[in-house]
């Protein structure tokens, strides 16, 4: 379909020789029609085929019929306008539009005004293909038939050279027949001829409505000459063999019966024109999957541009990633055409202009590029985003480690300074020879920790392994470690010793001020429990305990909140298990699987 000059608003358009125009260069919303050309809005094309018909009648005095055919020229203005009501004519289209009218106004006659009809005819039966609903199809009918029933009655017999034989009164018939086919014209309501897409037609159709009917205009004249039979017969016999030629394309065009006939052929070629483009848009999703910067990517992308018909090079510029990236391909052609893109600036150089068309069409593929190249970016941005992440999630589970190694140490060193008989010191020495080569691992592991960013899980490890390791780990410091657990059990390592020292350092802490509570750590199975005789936690409390960060006087206050997100992220989750007077229990488990629907 065509549409005027003047584009729609809110749509793109193309800058110098291809650039897309920025949003801030857009047209303004089309202003609203003044109330009285709203009112005889319906009655438009009707004027100007009645104008028409009064050319018709005004016949061969010329004066005349020159100023009516600028009042003609004025009402098909108002119609179907060349410039839409939003845009402003230049000075070249001005010109251009009083240049083509003072050549009708001067070589105006009988073969002019004929020309005129045909181009009328076309622009109609654009219309008609184009109308959908079955009032304005009819409207558009009834003005095509009023123009061809004009044409071939009163404007080309007179535009016939003299001497050709023509039926007698046949133009005066015509001026008295034809207009009843406006009849039909006003049977449609006023609301269906008002004409709302007036700037839309179909461009293909009219073309074809008009090269048929000079094809029909050209038989008879031909036919007149060269066989020397009167107009009527000519006119008939260029109508029978234009009709049949048509029916055998239209059977030649979809045959039936097994045969694929030259529609299945014109599919073929139109969309082996568009396989170059399918190839690179191809190649374009092929590179999106493979890694590296997106520079790079923008870069092998353009440089596959050069297999693409009429593409003789280009040059690229990127304005993403906090700085700008340029770069060619190719060489360098007689035309240029620019397209722009938010994150991307794209120029192509080629031998030959480009089509309107193929300029739409190379900016399409440029807009393409530019959302891979952006979510190229934002990708690169989420990668940094969530090393930050791991960064930070790492630096919350170090802080727990190093808080609870600096307590064992505290505790070690407490232990030394009370060691005053020879008993004592020789308890003192054994703590110091158990607890120091745990110590030093888990500083090992620290750092290992801090250098890799790893998941809150770690290496897994046999459960009596570490069982055994919590056991020798906080031996002294009256927690009592139970488990009965399988030897091929294997454990999530690093998640149950980071959950482990938190709950015990938290009911550590507890018993500085209630001295005397029982702290039992316990392990049966993959199940993990850490209890305490003491008071119960104040409800409040216990609700936002694992699911957001709590105030705490002797830390950051994260320690739990961090275990539980650990736990969650490896599968696994820490709850409170029970909370009551003289017994509170946290529990790490397997988090339960949700059961999958019936099939």
């Amino acid at each position: 379909m065509f549409r005027s000059l003047a584009g729609q608003p809110g749509q793109s358009s193309t800058r110098g020789q291809g650039a897309a125009v920025s949003p801030r260069d857009a047209a303004p919303q089309t202003p609203r029609l003044p109330d009285w050309l709203t009112r005889v809005r319906p009655w438009l094309l009707l004027c100007v085929l009645a104008s028409l018909h009064g050319l018709l009648w005004i016949g061969d005095d010329l004066t005349v019929a020159r100023v009516a055919l600028l009042s003609h020229i004025g009402l098909l203005l108002m119609w179907q306008p060349l410039v839409g009501a939003q845009s402003r004519l230049n000075a070249r289209a001005l010109i251009l539009l009083a240049v083509a009218v003072l050549a009708m106004v001067v070589f105006y006659g009988p073969a002019v005004l004929s020309l005129w009809m045909l181009l009328l005819a076309g622009l109609v039966g654009g219309k008609v293909f184009f109308s959908t609903s079955r009032g304005p199809r009819i409207y558009y009918l009834g003005a095509l038939a009023y123009l061809i029933t004009a044409l071939f009655t009163v404007a080309l017999p007179r535009a016939l050279p003299p001497g050709l034989s023509l039926p007698a009164g046949i133009d005066t018939l015509g001026l008295w027949l034809s207009p009843l086919a406006l009849t039909v014209m006003l049977a449609v309501p006023g609301h269906e001829r008002a004409d709302r897409d007036r700037e839309v037609l179909d461009f293909v159709s009219g073309l074809f409505v008009l090269l048929l009917l000079a094809v029909l205009a050209l038989g008879t004249l031909a036919a007149m000459l060269i066989a020397g039979v009167d107009y009527l017969r000519a006119l008939l016999g260029t109508l029978t063999v234009l009709a049949a030629m048509l029916m055998l394309l239209s059977w030649a065009w979809n045959p039936r019966g097994g045969f694929g006939g030259l529609g299945v052929a014109f599919t073929r070629y139109v969309l082996s024109l568009a396989l170059p483009y399918e190839r690179w848009l191809e190649s374009l999703a092929a590179l999106a999957e493979e890694d590296g910067r997106p520079e790079d990517f923008v870069a092998r992308a353009a440089n596959r541009l050069s297999a693409l018909p009429l593409v003789a090079g280009g040059e690229w510029r990127t304005r993403g990633g906090g700085r700008a990236h340029e770069g060619q391909f190719g060489r360098r052609g007689a035309q240029r055409y620019d397209f722009e893109h938010p994150l991307l600036e794209l120029a192509i150089f080629t031998q030959r202009p480009l089509s309107g068309g193929l300029v739409w069409h190379f900016n399409l593929l440029v807009q393409l590029l530019g959302q891979f190249y952006q979510a190229r970016l934002r990708a690169e941005e989420l990668r940094r985003l969530s090393y930050l992440s791991a960064i930070h999630d790492t630096g919350a589970r170090l802080t727990h480690d190093v808080k609870n190694l600096l307590q064992s140490l505290n505790t070690l060193c407490y232990a030394a300074r009370e060691a005053d008989g020879p008993d004592a010191a020789e308890r003192a020495n054994a703590l110091l020879a158990r607890q120091l080569p745990v110590i030093t691992a888990r500083l090992e592991a620290t750092l290992d920790k801090l250098r890799r960013p790893q998941p809150a899980d770690g290496e897994w490890m046999p459960a009596p392994e570490w069982l055994q390791s919590m056991s020798a780990r906080f031996a002294g410091h009256g927690v009592a470690v139970e488990g009965a657990t399988e030897p091929d059990l294997w454990l999530p390592g690093a998640l149950y010793t980071t959950v482990a020292e938190n709950l015990i350092a938290n009911a550590l802490h507890k018993r500085q001020t209630e001295p005397g509570i029982a702290i039992v750590m316990r392990l049966g199975g993959e199940r993990l429990s850490v209890e305490d005789s003491g008071s119960a936690i104040a409800p409040a409390l216990a609700d936002s305990l694992l699911r957001e960060p709590v105030s705490s006087a002797a830390g950051l206050g994260v320690g739990l909140y961090q275990a539980a997100k650990q736990a969650q992220a490896a599968g696994f989750a820490l709850r409170l298990d029970h909370n009551h007077e003289g017994c509170v229990r946290f529990a790490l488990e397997p988090a339960p699987r949700p059961l999958s629907a019936p099939g």
